[in-house]
């Protein structure tokens, strides 16, 4: 490996599995992926405009799927760089991928199919917690997608409204 290269490799469920590569969409999402959950941890910068190629092959016994994003690296600065991991209190888990700016990522939607086969979002802060749910299932993943997208674009400037008692 080039000085800047990272490799990982996770055995996990498939919700940790999901929850790296929704991490990872995240870092696209916001122009910077961070990679790492340690001191080894770092951040590259993703364009506007990547290749993704998608592979799915068996071979004696496995199946393997595997996703490679591409993109064209310009020689003015360097793409990748170090980041210092540190948690705000130690019993906070950092993903192993996620958006470079924590400020952006403190919290992300996914929307996943559910096992009534009805479609789900849910809004899961980074330290793993599920902070809301659509309460409702959806018969296509579309429609879930329009229900998360309502949430986020009528609650920006929501009231709070009812009693509150200290």
């Amino acid at each position: 490996m080039s000085q800047g290269d990272y490799e990982e490799e996770l055995t996990a469920d498939r919700e940790e599995i999901a929850s790296v590569l929704s991490g990872v969409a995240d870092g696209i999402r916001t122009g910077a992926i961070r990679l790492g959950d340690n001191t080894d941890a770092v951040t590259v910068e993703t364009p506007d405009e990547l290749t993704l190629e998608i592979e799915l092959e068996t071979e004696d016994g496995e199946m393997s799927l595997e996703l490679e994003l591409e993109w064209a690296v310009s020689g003015e600065a360097t793409p990748v760089s170090s980041l210092d991991i540190t948690p705000e209190n130690e019993d906070e888990e950092i993903p192993l991928a996620g958006a470079a700016d924590a400020a952006q990522s403190l919290a992300r939607f996914e929307v996943y199919q559910a096992r009534d086969e009805e479609w789900r979002w849910r809004l899961r802060h980074r330290n793993g917690n599920i902070i809301a749910t659509s309460g409702e299932g959806y018969t296509r993943k579309h429609n879930a997608l329009k229900g998360l997208r309502s949430v986020m674009t009528n609650s920006a400037n929501a009231e709070i409204t009812g009693e509150f008692t200290n």
